[in-house]
């Protein structure tokens, strides 16, 4: 599995435009952070770049096949991609911790008078554990859909899946039908579960019903991911 974590780390170093873009990301991502308000959409962004594709390309191009004819199960293949995504994505985050940590000592010694926001190293080290805890099951979302579809498939279909889960209940409240508000609201809560991590971290509401929906989701979609990969056959090229 160390094997398909280094293969992935080689091909998103690899691509200069991944690398401008997620570069780009951390900036965005170090503004709010300075502020400690934060990693924002920025962090969301960038892990959709990193997990996108990342077992549809090598099915496409038809390196899966030589990939596979190695002693490696397609399990550690699979858990591999997503291991090798979690690392880039802690990657990014250390990386707008450092920037944000640089603009502010770059603030304060171009504007010595203006009041800045105290860069806070603590409040940085939550902001990142929380968002690798959203960003593993975004990955985990990313990886299922890329066992079935193509290219940017598996993102434009988390993209959907989540304007249908958000219109769903915005439809029943419009329409009165507090049955479709109730359905969707559902899903949403065991589809794409967001546990309040400040509150987790702060030691509070740890066995709380939300963190429970969040592990099952992981789990579930992992799990799924390997079924749907071991079942699949492949060619040697489908693009």
């Amino acid at each position: 599995m160390s094997e398909m974590v280094r293969r992935f780390l080689r091909q998103k170093s690899g691509s200069v435009g991944t690398l401008i873009a997620l570069g780009l990301l951390a900036l965005f991502a170090a503004l709010p952070l300075n502020a400690n308000q934060g990693f924002g959409p920025a962090a969301t962004l960038a892990v959709l770049l990193i997990a996108a594709g990342s077992v549809s390309r090598d099915i496409s191009s038809g390196a899966i096949q030589m990939i596979l004819s190695r002693p490696l199960t397609r399990s550690e293949y699979l858990f591999g991609r997503y291991f090798g995504t979690l690392l880039t994505y802690v990657g990014f985050l250390i990386s707008s911790v450092v920037i944000a940590f640089l603009l502010g000592r770059l603030f304060l010694s171009t504007s010595p008078l203006a009041e800045a926001p105290a860069f806070s190293w603590l409040a940085a080290g939550r902001g990142a554990v929380e968002a690798i805890f959203a960003g593993a099951l975004l990955a985990a979302i990313v990886l299922f859909f890329s066992t079935f579809l193509r290219g940017w498939g598996d993102v434009l279909a988390l993209v959907l899946a989540t304007i249908l889960l958000g219109s769903t209940q915005a439809l029943g409240r419009q329409l009165n039908k507090p049955a479709l508000v109730q359905a969707g609201r559902i899903a949403s809560e065991n589809l794409y579960p967001t546990p309040d991590w400040s509150q987790i971290l702060a030691g509070r509401d740890i066995l709380s019903v939300p963190t429970s929906q969040y592990f099952l989701a992981l789990t579930c979609y992992l799990a799924l991911a390997t079924l749907v990969f071991d079942r699949r056959e492949f060619s040697y090229g489908q693009d």
